[in-house]
């Protein structure tokens, strides 16, 4: 399935070679409305899209309240990506912001069937590529107790905007990450060493540039490590 954006060329080629067959993690549960933990009902979208396949690629992704309305929402350039990974780091993204804010049981929609069905367990991932972006992406959901279902195109659409926002680079759509940890966040222990407060907290060593959250054992870099080092003069802008 090929989309086309406004200003012409593949939107998305979505490649259902990469799933099919036995089940990959576990079957998260069914779409219900999402619960944050102070009872206020939260639903999740996100869209990941790509030009060329693999070619520039742009990630969106949004939280809505009880009642519908936008409580954050994200358009985030992703550089060179396959449209497959473009719709996993999307959701990786929402994930992120879902447990940086401490939610629990949020129901996370989107039309990628391929992501969906892997995440979920039924289908196989065969290409390597994607192993390491699923797991990510289970491990959020088992961490913030998500559900993750399959939605049409045209009920995701406000992920779809914004993930062609990001990959066409409209005006007001940052370079940098956008979900920076906040400092007031950070309590000052001793030293080098701080400890981020959230759903879960984790300790940041400046001494030693390391953080305990999964983020940084993925990657070797976290928005917490990054926060302590702008709060304490020498990080990231």
């Amino acid at each position: 399935m090929e989309r086309k954006s406004q200003n012409g060329g593949a939107r998305r080629t979505e490649s259902s070679a990469e799933g099919g067959g036995a089940g990959f993690g576990r079957t998260v549960g069914s779409s219900r409305p999402g619960v944050r933990i102070d009872g206020v009902g939260v639903r999740g979208f996100f869209d990941g899209a790509s030009r060329g396949n693999p070619g520039d690629a742009g990630a969106g992704a949004l939280l809505t309240d009880a009642a519908g309305g936008v409580i954050w929402s994200c358009a985030r350039p992703l550089g060179r990506r396959t449209n497959n990974e473009a719709e996993y780091d999307a959701l990786i993204m929402l994930l992120e912001e879902v447990h940086s804010r401490g939610l629990r049981g949020v129901a996370i929609h989107g039309d990628s069937s391929l992501v969906v069905n892997q995440v979920n367990g039924a289908w196989k991932i065969k290409e390597p590529r994607l192993r390491p972006l699923a797991e990510r992406a289970l491990e959020l959901m088992n961490e913030t107790g998500s559900s993750l279902s399959w939605v049409p195109r045209e009920e995701n659409s406000a992920a779809d905007r914004l993930s062609n926002r990001a990959l066409d680079g409209e005006p007001g759509v940052s370079k940098r990450e956008p979900d920076a940890f906040p400092e007031d966040r950070l309590e000052h222990v001793a030293g080098g060493i701080y400890i981020a407060h959230g759903g879960e907290d984790y300790a940041v060593d400046l001494v030693h540039g390391a953080c305990t959250c999964p983020s940084f054992r993925h990657r070797g870099s976290c928005k917490h490590l990054d926060a302590a080092r702008r709060l304490a003069g020498g990080g990231p802008a």
